[in-house]
């Protein structure tokens, strides 16, 4: 079935998407459309009638993104999505809504608890670019490498911390060298460890003596305890991407979370083994 849905936008002009969701044209762009399985790319800003803002894809530095689906879904999409699929490259909507419509409009859910009900919520939207799922892949990817730069470059800087830096975009510091031998990739390692995330330096695991083969683990230690002979200590400052990546790990790393790792050599061998879980 196709839906006659949209007509070019003229400057400030009032729209509404199929179930009657509205919205403000503020700027037109080059009134190409997605097409299926293409990949929307924009800046947004959230903030209330308090003038608080509540989310900025420019301060977080990551923009908003939405897949278009086959127009089958459309009777199921929210007012929002169903937007999404009337925009462009280069235009910019605005939307202004009661609380308790903003809820049940972005996240089908009623305001949390303490939630002041009497605000509304606007926020402004522009569209960067339109393109096909793999270039969005690497656009993806290449926008998270460069956030996860700054935000690694900006906390060493804060914390006066003097780190080298992997061409992979691994920081570490190396506190102790005492000459001892080291292990390859191939190795098992024994090791003292505690990972703290970046953001608000929680810790989120440690221990003090664990065994794996190092080919198994995330590629930040595997690129980082290599650096280590037996008996020496660093830290590692492991981008999102030589992490747990976009996924995270359900329960415990959300994505694209940047780690830090205190880590300590404590031995290696040939071989894990699975029975002992040491090294061998």
């Amino acid at each position: 079935m196709t839906l006659l849905l949209f007509i070019s936008c003229s400057k400030n002009e009032e729209k509404q998407t199929p179930n009657g969701f509205k919205y403000n044209v503020v700027r037109t762009g080059d009134g190409i459309r997605p097409k299926v399985d293409e990949v929307i790319v924009f800046d947004y800003h959230l903030k209330d009638s308090n003038d608080s803002t509540w989310d900025s894809s420019v301060e977080e530095g990551l923009p908003g993104a939405i897949k278009i689906q086959d127009s089958a879904a459309l009777v199921t999409e929210n007012g929002i999505i169903q937007m999404f699929r009337a925009l462009s490259k280069g235009d910019s909507v605005s939307v202004s809504l009661p609380i308790s419509e903003f809820f049940k409009t972005g996240v089908n859910a009623p305001p949390p608890n303490g939630v002041d009900t009497t605000i509304s919520i606007s926020y402004t939207i522009k569209v960067k670019d339109i393109m096909g799922i793999e270039a969005f892949q690497v656009y993806q990817r290449d926008a998270i490498e460069k956030v996860d730069e700054s935000l690694i470059t900006k906390y060493l800087g804060d914390n006066k911390i003097n780190a080298q830096r992997d061409t992979s975009g691994l920081r570490y510091v190396i506190h102790t060298s005492k000459g001892g031998s080291k292990p390859t990739v191939d190795n098992c390692v024994d090791v003292k460890y505690t990972g703290r995330f970046l953001k608000d330096e929680k810790i989120f695991d440690q221990s003090e003596k664990v065994s794996f083969p190092l080919n198994g683990v995330i590629p930040g230690w595997q690129l980082g305890i290599p650096l280590l002979g037996v008996g020496d200590s660093a830290t590692f400052y492991v981008p999102s991407s030589l992490a747990y990546g976009p996924r995270g790990y359900p329960g415990f790393i959300p994505p694209d979370a940047i780690l830090i790792f205190d880590v300590e050599l404590l031995g290696f061998g040939g071989q894990f083994d699975d029975a002992t879980r040491t090294c061998k």
